[in-house]
């Protein structure tokens, strides 16, 4: 299928949009740093640096302890690689890969619609008391509440079954035991080797 004109000015208009968070990382001059490195996929825009008071456990950073998280947002016009872009984050941010966390902008504003939401689950349902039981409900709890009081002589409970009682099956317990030893008992004879000798 052949493209017209507009759908590949559309194409070539598409921009690559980024949610860039580091742990522990509020150097200033470097932030300028990454901006000026990120000029080589044509930087369009980069909001300013967010950076957190220090949290004791920073989210989406699993096993990092007490440490400020700086975010920003950042728009290129040429694709770039998640890897590459670690690459030049770990370099300038002079942290290891685990404090540096990188998604699509498109991604990130999804999550943070849905933090903290549970999909098809009314959250007031949770606090609200039971409903009063109906009629019938207290029928048939006041009714089967204990089933062993609608069985006559409950103590001698017997049923037949078709066929007659079943005798109970054998077990080895029930096989007549020997007295001798299975060890030791018993003298296995010997044979006899044959010469060799021809």
């Amino acid at each position: 299928m052949t493209k017209t004109f507009t759908q590949y000015l559309i194409e070539s208009e598409q921009t690559y949009k980024y949610r860039i968070k580091i742990a522990g990382f509020d150097d200033k001059d470097r932030i300028k740093e990454i901006e000026e490195q990120l000029g080589r996929y044509d930087i369009i825009k980069m909001t300013e640096p967010k950076i957190t008071p220090v949290m004791q456990d920073p989210l989406d950073f699993p096993g990092i302890k007490n440490m400020e998280v700086c975010t920003f947002e950042v728009e290129l016009a040429y694709p770039a690689g998640q890897q590459e872009l670690f690459q030049m984050l770990e370099m300038i941010s002079r942290k290891p890969k685990r404090n540096i966390k990188i998604v699509t902008t498109h991604f990130a504003e999804g999550w943070d619609e849905n933090e903290g939401t549970i999909p098809n689950e009314d959250p007031a349902m949770l606090e609200n008391d039971y409903p009063e039981e109906t009629k019938a409900q207290k029928e048939a709890k006041s009714r089967y509440h204990n089933p062993a009081d609608h069985i006559e002589n409950p103590g001698d409970a017997t049923f037949e079954v078709a066929g007659g009682d079943t005798p109970d099956a054998e077990t080895t317990n029930d096989l007549p035991q020997g007295k001798l030893s299975p060890l030791g008992s018993t003298k296995n004879d010997k044979p006899e080797p044959k010469s060799s000798a021809r």
